[in-house]
């Protein structure tokens, strides 16, 4: 593993995160809340700005609680991952890490990932840390 991007030293923006993380892979991407949730995302695509959506079938979403993990496969493959500028890590229209330059992370379970709140995040939407990492 190689640590790419660390929110609370490069800062919780959309543009600290594009410098250090755009045009690399694989990457696994981590959030952290206050309510002790450990969830993430992996791709194998490289993250970019395009505004596009782009296919992965190997992407997941994760949750870590206590000593129990759980898997969220894609199951919309073209929209696996969206390439936006103004926000961090974003897996299809699913879950999305400090949106706005902000420290909160953006969910809608459903269509391209199938998690609820509760389990991913425990809806506690406030960050207190967002990792990327290079596999």
């Amino acid at each position: 593993l190689k640590l790419l991007f660390k929110a609370t030293l490069h800062g919780f923006t959309a543009a600290a995160f594009h410098q250090r993380c755009d045009s690399l892979s694989p990457t696994v991407s981590v959030g952290y809340n206050a309510s002790g949730f450990v969830f993430g995302g992996f791709t194998t695509q490289p993250f970019s700005q395009s505004g596009q959506y782009v296919n992965d079938d190997k992407a997941f979403l994760f949750t870590i609680r206590g000593r129990n993990l759980m898997k969220y496969p894609v199951i919309n493959n073209p929209y696996a991952v969206y390439m936006v500028a103004n926000s961090g890590p974003y897996f299809g229209n699913a879950l999305a890490f400090f949106t706005g330059n902000k420290p909160v992370t953006y969910s809608n379970p459903g269509g391209y990932y199938n998690f609820t709140a509760e389990e991913m995040h425990g809806n506690d939407l406030n960050l207190t840390e967002c990792e990327v990492y290079q596999v």
